[in-house]
C-alpha cells in the first residue's frame, strides 16, 4: 500500500512508501502478574469455558459491559487455568479494545511541505473541534509537544497516541499580513512568519465523525495500522501456537495384510460406485466416513489431549473402520 497525500497545488498527488509499521510495546508477564483482576471479571472469564452457549454469551456481554483495559485483560490471559474457548473470546475482546481506544484530535485538515521545509501545513479547521478558534489556514505546525514533525505523518502519531482530553503544546509559524490581509515578503522574497507557542486540549477522532468530518479510507494512518499490528501481536501471544500434527491415517495394531485405513475405504467406496452400488448408499457411507476424519483431526489437534486419551481414541477409530468396511462389503454382495 501506498500513501497517498494531496500536495500544495490542486490535483498534484505525492506517494510515499510507508516505513516498517511498529508495534506499541505490550506490558511483560512480571509487569502483567502485579496487576489485581477483580474476582467477578475472573468468574466471568471461567464462564466463557462453559459448555452451554447461553451462559458464554452472557458472560461475554457482562465482560464487554465491564470494560476491562487491555493491561487487565492480559492478566486475565496470562492464566493458565482457561481454556481455549475463553482465550480466543478474550483475545477478540482484547483486539476490539486495542484497535478501537479514544485517540485524541485536534481537528484540521492538513498537507505536508512538499516543496521543502519541516512541519505540517493546515488547510482547514473543523468548526468545533479544539483547533477551530486558535488555528487556522496556512499555519505550519513545526512542533508537538516538543517534537519537530517532518510530515503529517509525525502529527498523526504524537496527537492521536494520547487519549481525548490530554493537553498538547504546539509551536505554530504564522504567515504575517498588511493591512489588506497579504502576506508580508522578506527581502529574500520568503513570506515573513511569527511564531506562536499555543496549548490546547485534545478532542476525540470520534468528535470528527460526529461533526462532519471523518477520516479518508484513503488517506494512509499510521496509528490504526500500528493499532492493527499491536493487536495481532496481541493474539500471537496469549493465543495457543497451532500445533503441526501428522495426521496416521492406517492406526497402530492393523492386521499386516492390509491396514483399514480412512483412504481405504475411499478406495473401496469408488470400487463399489463403478460396481454400480446404490448412489444414496455410497453418499451415506462417505458422510459417515467425513465424520470420522474430522473428529481424527480434532483430536489430533486439540493441545488438551493426553496420550492415554490419543490411544483410548485410535482403539475407538479402529474398531470403526473395520465396521464400516464390513458394512461396505456386505452392500457389495
Amino acid at each position: 500500500m501506498a500513501q497517498v497525500e494531496i500536495g500544495p497545488r490542486p490535483g498534484v498527488q505525492v506517494f510515499v512508501a510507508p516505513q516498517q509499521i511498529p508495534t506499541a510495546s505490550l506490558p511483560t508477564d512480571a509487569e502483567l502478574a502485579r496487576i489485581d483482576v477483580a474476582p467477578e471479571l475472573l468468574r466471568l472469564a471461567r464462564t466463557l469455558d462453559q459448555e452451554n452457549y447461553a451462559e458464554r454469551a452472557a458472560a461475554r456481554d457482562a465482560i464487554l459491559a465491564r470494560k476491562p483495559s487491555p493491561n487487565e485483560l492480559m492478566a486475565l490471559l496470562l492464566r493458565r487455568d482457561l481454556g481455549i474457548e475463553a482465550r480466543h473470546t478474550l483475545v477478540s475482546i482484547l483486539r476490539d479494545r486495542i484497535l478501537k481506544a479514544p485517540r485524541g484530535a485536534l481537528g484540521i485538515r492538513m498537507e505536508t511541505l512538499v516543496m521543502g521545509g519541516d512541519g505540517v501545513r493546515i488547510t482547514g479547521v473543523v468548526a468545533g473541534m479544539p483547533a477551530a478558534d486558535v488555528l487556522q489556514a496556512g499555519d505550519i505546525v513545526a512542533t508537538v509537544n516538543g517534537v519537530a514533525l517532518k510530515d503529517r505523518n509525525d502529527l498523526i502519531r504524537q496527537v492521536q497516541s494520547l487519549e481525548p482530553g490530554n493537553e498538547v503544546d504546539l509551536v505554530v509559524r504564522r504567515v504575517k499580513r498588511d493591512e489588506a490581509g497579504k502576506p508580508i515578503v522578506g527581502a529574500d522574497g520568503a513570506e515573513v512568519t511569527q511564531q506562536l507557542d499555543v496549548k490546547l486540549r485534545l478532542g476525540s477522532t470520534d468528535d470528527l465523525v460526529e461533526k462532519g468530518d471523518p477520516v479518508n479510507p484513503l488517506v494512509f494512518n499510521p496509528m490504526t495500522l500500528e493499532r492493527a499490528a499491536t493487536a495481532q501481536a496481541a493474539a500471537d501471544r496469549f493465543l495457543p501456537r497451532p500445533r503441526m500434527v501428522s495426521i496416521q491415517r492406517g492406526l497402530p495394531g492393523a492386521e499386516p495384510e492390509g491396514p483399514v485405513t480412512i483412504d481405504s475405504l475411499r478406495s473401496l467406496l469408488v470400487e463399489f460406485q463403478l460396481k454400480g452400488g446404490d448412489p444414496d448408499l455410497v453418499r451415506q457411507f462417505r458422510a459417515r466416513l467425513d465424520a470420522i476424519e474430522r473428529q481424527m483431526d480434532a483430536t489430533l489437534s486439540s493441545p488438551n489431549r493426553t496420550d492415554a486419551d490419543l490411544a483410548r481414541f485410535e482403539k475407538a477409530v479402529e474398531s470403526t473402520l473395520k465396521g464400516l468396511e464390513a458394512e461396505i462389503r456386505e452392500a457389495q454382495n
